[in-house]
């Protein structure tokens, strides 16, 4: 039986959206959907969005920075 290729890009892992934040909060910049796929350079919304909620940036509240 044949192995399947994936065909793409890889896709972004809960680790990058990670440093990405901590990447935002050093520099200054809002952690937040945008930002992080502009400091990724890839990455659906979606996928983001998703990350994001799982690491407490899904609230306004939450969206301070946090301490590393």
């Amino acid at each position: 039986m044949k192995e399947k290729r994936r065909v793409g890009r890889p896709g972004i892992t809960l680790i990058d959206v990670e440093h990405a934040c901590e990447a935002l909060i050093r520099e200054g910049r809002k952690v937040g959907p945008q930002n992080v796929r502009l400091e990724l350079g890839r990455g659906s919304y979606t996928t983001i969005v998703n990350f994001l909620r799982l690491l407490g940036y899904s609230s306004p509240e939450k969206n301070r920075e946090r301490s590393l």
